[in-house]
């Protein structure tokens, strides 16, 4: 005879002890999850929260974020070091690069030195109130005079005499050198211009853009090419030496027209530093520019020289959209293409179009560069670039639209903050040798910027963040947050699984220092969250967790907590149950 026997249930043990991340695809496996809040890869493959950040200023109306041996920042109209009123400044909002120990301010075409925090502007712009004098003179200034105009020369010249030769073409010239007993052309001829303060402000070898020269002056001195970009040669206060031809003293009159003379600077969209050159686009003239090597001041010098400025004209469509300097190269992005200089001096230079995912437009504050990889958001998502073609990098993200946001990096670390097409705000960390995504929470950053060991944010409300560190210089600064609350939820459990199981118990091991706390929810199929179990550490320990057996196809947990909580690993107990 025998006895009736139930089918022992087959059950299955699953740990994890490596956390990887944020997974937010419906394909989100074990070890990754689906939704996170203020967690961080930084002591992986163990699961912790990210660091408390540091509120350090408040600002009234924020416009940009710089760091140069310092913080450099604007609120409102306001310039700002270290914390210290600098200068005054447009209202509205900036993009900075640096050169050398000058930062560079834009659309202001300003530069901020920070050894003497002195703030110019790079342009420079005189117009006459009174009259100005053009006489002719050697190129350090020195006036002469012309002994003789005329197609032959004089009958008995002096040693060092002038004759300005008029019988060909185009008038020459001359000097007579007794020791030969002969007339030598002069290869280079320059007249002074003077007025009062004509000469401030300007620099010796600038080039300036003279205008307002009376046609009438212009052709008594036989100089038409005053009104064009001129080389300084040589400046005092009241006088710049340009090249050019004057017969003898002229003057002209504030009643016959206005002189000028400018040192431009071109507009630009976007711009960076490569080589000792400030790099910049201009939309509106499709133009790719480069200042004079090592001097932001001067950006149509072409003397000949391999620090000459640089400008060349790009027929791609569409406006430029970012500009990085990366392994060598400038690189002026659009949205579907990036232009990439060669060389190493204008002679040589080169651009070369490739077509790719460029910077989407809105986005060129995100694009960063760490170790040696140049990262920022393109239409189809966030991708790397490390000087062939961009990879996609942002396929854990899953479908989410990003269309703007910026980005900061720190040793391995990128943090970006990106706005979704409905408005909300992912602020998301890159682990770039690990590859892993994590989310923090939803602060909008306006600019980002890395000083020394620390990692700056600078958001749309006006608050500017420390991030945290290892190395906390603000751990007993007030404004420092006092514990971070973070959540982890996990993908769907079960989703891939042949057979109806549940889960029957649940251990974890973790470990916090007193005063911290997690709690577990778990959510079946398109349940609620429902509370497991909330328990308050003390130190490392085990919580094991019995689930009352329910059926379901799927099911879901959520971990959240208060305080730096080390999660080891996460292990679950699952039997088998019935078709039904």
């Amino acid at each position: 005879m025998y006895l009736p026997s139930l089918s022992k249930l087959r059950r299955t043990r699953s740990e994890v002890t490596a956390f990887a991340g944020y997974d937010h695809t419906d394909a989100c496996r074990e070890g990754w999850f689906y939704n996170e809040e203020n967690l961080s890869g930084r002591s992986w493959p163990v699961l912790r929260p990210r660091l408390p950040r540091t509120k350090v200023e408040q600002l009234n109306k924020p416009h940009g974020l710089y760091a140069k041996k310092g913080l450099l920042w604007v609120d409102g109209t306001t310039l700002f070091y270290n914390g210290k009123n600098v200068g005054q400044v447009a209202d509205s909002d900036k993009q900075f690069c640096g050169l050398g120990s000058k930062v560079l301010i834009w659309p202001d075409k300003l530069a901020f030195d920070t050894v003497d925090q002195s703030l110019k502007p790079l342009g420079k712009i005189w117009k006459a109130t009174g009259n100005v004098t053009i006489s002719p003179a050697l190129e350090d200034g020195t006036a002469y005079t012309i002994s003789h105009t005329g197609a032959t020369p004089p009958e008995k010249p002096q040693n060092g005499d002038y004759w300005l030769d008029t019988g060909a073409a185009v008038s020459v010239l001359r000097i007579y050198s007794a020791a030969t007993a002969s007339w030598g052309a002069v290869p280079a001829t320059y007249v002074r211009v003077a007025a009062k303060g004509i000469g401030t402000g300007f620099a010796k070898y600038d080039t300036v853009r003279m205008s307002g020269f009376s046609d009438t002056v212009l052709e008594k001195l036989l100089a038409e090419g005053l009104n064009a970009d001129c080389i300084v040669w040589d400046k005092g206060e009241d006088y710049v030496t340009v090249t050019g031809l004057a017969e003898k003293i002229y003057t002209q009159t504030p009643s016959d027209g206005e002189i000028t003379v400018e040192r431009r600077i071109p507009d630009l969209d976007f711009l960076t530093e490569q080589d000792n050159r400030v790099w910049g686009c201009s939309n509106a003239e499709h133009t790719i520019y480069a200042c004079k090597q090592g001097d932001p001041t001067n950006w149509f010098s072409y003397m000949g020289t391999a620090g000459d400025s640089y400008a060349v004209t790009v027929g791609s469509d569409g406006d430029f959209t970012g500009a990085a300097a990366c392994l060598g190269y400038v690189l002026l992005f659009k949205e579907r293409c990036v232009h990439k200089v060669y060389g190493t001096k204008p002679a040589n230079y080169q651009v070369t179009t490739v077509m790719c995912s460029g910077v989407q437009g809105g986005a060129h504050q995100t694009l960063t560069l760490a170790r040696g990889t140049l990262y920022y958001l393109a239409q189809d998502g966030v991708v790397s670039y490390d000087g062939s073609l961009p990879t996609s990098i942002g396929q854990k993200l899953g479908e989410v639209c990003y269309i703007a946001g910026a980005a900061g990096a720190i040793r391995d670390r990128v943090y970006f903050s990106l706005r979704r097409a409905n408005g909300e705000i992912d602020l998301l960390t890159w682990d770039v040798v690990r590859g892993l995504w994590h989310r923090e929470d939803n602060l909008e950053v306006l600019q980002f910027a890395a000083d020394g060991n620390s990692l700056y944010a600078l958001t749309k409300d006006g608050a500017l963040w420390a991030m945290g560190s290892e190395d906390d210089p603000y751990e007993k600064h007030p404004g420092r947050e006092q514990g971070v609350y973070w959540s982890a939820e996990t993908g769907e459990i079960g989703l891939y699984d042949a057979e109806n199981r549940f889960v029957s118990r649940i251990v974890l091991r973790l470990a916090g220092q007193a005063g911290t706390n997690v709690q577990i929810y778990a959510a079946w199929d398109e349940g609620d969250w429902q509370l497991l179990a909330s328990r308050e550490l003390t130190g490392r320990q085990m919580l094991l967790l019995p689930i009352l057996p329910r059926r379901c196809s799927q099911m879901r947990l959520k971990l959240t907590g208060n305080g730096d909580v080390r999660l080891y690993s996460l292990n679950k107990l699952q039997e088998q149950g019935s078709e039904l």
